[in-house]
């Protein structure tokens, strides 16, 4: 079920009893894996419309989101995050970070084409390169970009 007034990217992936509710915004190619749920409203109760109430959700481009994982209004997903099955997720989630559990944490760092990284320092810096692909990656702080970047 896609609602009105949502937004739909490119080569996204949309399986089996998901409805994408008004707020939502999917870049491209994002992955919503079977029967997980977006929310829209903070505190809902049939007898009270809170249709002025609705949250943006925004899942940026390329993430990944694990069958039955719950998403609550109101929160971004970075770039290529991927979020485990099951899993609720209650707050922002940076770009190409692995999360799962309920509440979501991060739980480690994941390369665009979804295996997980390993970080050590190297040449001065936190770097790590994909052991699939290849795809080298800058940590610094709680963040992390591809090299190229």
């Amino acid at each position: 079920m896609i609602s009105p007034d949502v937004v739909i990217g490119n080569n996204v992936k949309i399986q089996n009893n998901v409805s994408v509710y008004t707020g939502c915004i999917l870049e491209d190619d994002v992955f919503c894996g079977p029967s997980m749920v977006f929310t829209n409203v903070l505190n809902p109760r049939s007898h009270i419309v809170r249709k002025d109430e609705y949250k943006t959700t925004l899942v940026r481009k390329g993430a990944s989101l694990g069958a039955n994982s719950t998403v609550v209004c109101g929160t971004t997903i970075g770039r290529y995050a991927f979020v485990g099955a099951g899993s609720v997720v209650t707050r922002d989630i940076p770009d190409y970070a692995l999360v799962y559990g309920n509440p979501a944490r991060q739980r480690g760092w994941i390369c665009a084409c979804g295996v997980a990284l390993e970080f050590g320092s190297q040449n001065g810096g936190d770097t790590s390169n994909c052991t699939a692909c290849g795809a080298g990656y800058v940590k610094t702080g709680q963040q992390i970009k591809p090299v190229e970047e």
